[in-house]
């Protein structure tokens, strides 16, 4: 039988070499938190065409945006050229965006999906883009300007309104006759006069008029732009950037690159929202090691010193935590990888995942201490892991290959960071549960690093108990 428990302080060193690392990049460098932790906004854009993070970093330094970090992605969830821009000649109204719409629906099918923004491009100019291609279609830009070869005027409404005020001053003796007041809508005059000698005539007459006039402006495609990249551009920020704001970025793109791009997705938190985030997500880890905590001590509550085995499955846990925390702040600083909200419920999943794993081990201790009374704490504890360790490689290896698989080709967005949280703590999991955990147990028990002032008993005189082997065996009979 192998004698895992023997090189315990091995299993221990090694977690130690893992974590220290993690543990100096946390202290200096910390977590490189997204949004949903320090605010400000993380938009993501796909282009027309490839666009490389210096010329990004150009075309948006006009708009003095906080912390600014680009990242670029690949998404090959939707190929390249089922993505198309047509830019018209001028900002159009509903009535034109819903003929564009019906329009390429009735050519490409009810699924196509068909995005207005009015961009400041030239004098202004409407830009559609269009996706939800069906699988395998491949949209022809001679098609879709045949199909948008005639589109109906659009129109705009203006509207003003006018006052005006005269005092007129008649001949001596004569009754003023109030003016006259003419609108092309409407007009109300009202006119009051005395003479007496010399006649003052006060006239208050006041005028307004509304109209309202119709101005018909053709309506025509001037480009069309077909994808040609699968590429992904995340820009995130400190700064909150409202609508109006990404409307200017997005047409700052293209005046600068002859480039549209696609908003993908934009998330703004403010820094409220994120230090309240950042204060549940804490409580969050503690309450859920507190509950468990007791949970452990209850299940156990017919050995001796039940505690004991929900204190080491805390500390198990606290290390895939840590292993996990360490991580990604090192992967922070080199690869800007940040933490946001999803990355909480992957650190919630880990510890779930790692006490599952420890209280199989610390189960089977407990009916080996029933079943094999004539051997020690130690040895019992080592046949207990050698009995769990197959099938705790077993549950574990199968969850890995997926998480593999998903971070492998799943590259970008909060899915691969929360994918590869996943993987980097039930790996740590698995192990801390066997080599860890219960080698804990066994340092507590033997009262070894200090610990035995906790497992002690004292004669009347205050002398501390000191028991061989054989009294170990022994007392490992009457359990």
């Amino acid at each position: 039988m192998f004698n895992l428990v023997g090189k315990r302080y091995l299993f221990l060193l090694i977690s130690l070499i893992i974590i220290v690392p993690g543990l100096i990049s946390l202290v200096v460098r910390g977590l490189d938190v997204g949004i949903d932790f320090a605010g400000g906004t993380t938009v993501e854009l796909r282009p027309a065409n490839p666009v490389t993070v210096s010329e990004m970093t150009t075309i948006l330094k006009p708009f003095k945006l906080a912390d600014l970090q680009i990242v670029t992605g690949n998404d090959t969830t939707v190929t390249a050229n089922q993505t198309v821009w047509i830019r018209l000649n001028t900002q159009v109204d509903s009535n034109v965006e819903g003929t564009i719409q019906n329009t390429l629906k009735g050519k490409y099918g009810s699924g196509l999906s068909v995005k207005f923004t009015d961009l400041s491009v030239g004098k202004g100019a409407t830009v559609a883009v269009v996706t939800g291609f069906a699988k395998g279609v491949v949209p022809q830009i001679s098609d879709i300007e045949t199909l948008l070869g005639k589109l109906p005027n659009t129109g705009s409404s203006t509207s003003s309104s006018v006052g005006a005020a005269t005092t007129p001053t008649p001949a001596a003796g004569a009754t003023a006759t109030p003016p006259a007041a003419t609108a092309t809508a409407s007009a109300k005059a009202t006119g009051t006069a005395t003479a007496k000698g010399t006649p003052t005539v006060t006239a208050s007459p006041t005028a307004t008029a509304t109209t309202t006039t119709q101005a018909n402006i053709p309506v025509k495609v001037v480009d069309i732009q077909q994808g040609k990249t699968t590429q992904t551009v995340n820009i995130l920020t400190g700064s909150v950037v409202d609508n109006q704001q990404l409307l200017n970025i997005q047409a700052a793109i293209y005046n600068q690159s002859n480039n549209y791009v696609e908003v993908l997705d934009n998330a703004s938190v403010t820094g409220s929202v994120a230090s309240e985030t950042t204060r549940n997500a804490v409580f969050a880890v503690i309450a859920a090691s507190l509950f468990i905590l007791l949970y452990v001590s209850f299940a156990f509550r017919k050995v001796a010193k039940p505690w004991r085995y929900g204190a080491c499955a805390i500390i198990a846990l606290l290390h895939d935590v840590l292993v996990v925390l360490g991580v990604f702040s090192i992967l922070g600083w080199l690869f800007h990888i940040q933490i946001d909200a999803l990355f909480i419920t992957a650190l919630l999943t880990v510890v779930g995942f790692s006490v599952h794993d420890t209280i199989v081990v610390f189960d089977r201790i407990r009916e080996n201490m029933q079943r094999r009374t004539s051997e020690s704490f130690e040895q019992v504890v080592n046949a207990s892991l050698v009995q769990t360790m197959t099938r705790s490689l077993n549950t574990s290896l199968t969850v890995l290959v997926t998480l593999t698989a998903l971070t492998l080709f799943v590259t970008t967005g909060s899915v691969h960071n929360f994918t590869l949280a996943l993987l980097i703590g039930i790996f740590s999991g698995t192990y801390s549960s066997i080599f860890n955990a219960s080698m804990l147990l066994v340092i507590w028990e033997k009262g070894e690093l200090g610990l035995n002032r906790f497992r002690h008993e004292y004669t009347p005189d205050g002398r501390p108990v000191r028991r061989d082997r054989d009294s170990e065996r022994e007392l490992a009979r009457t359990r």
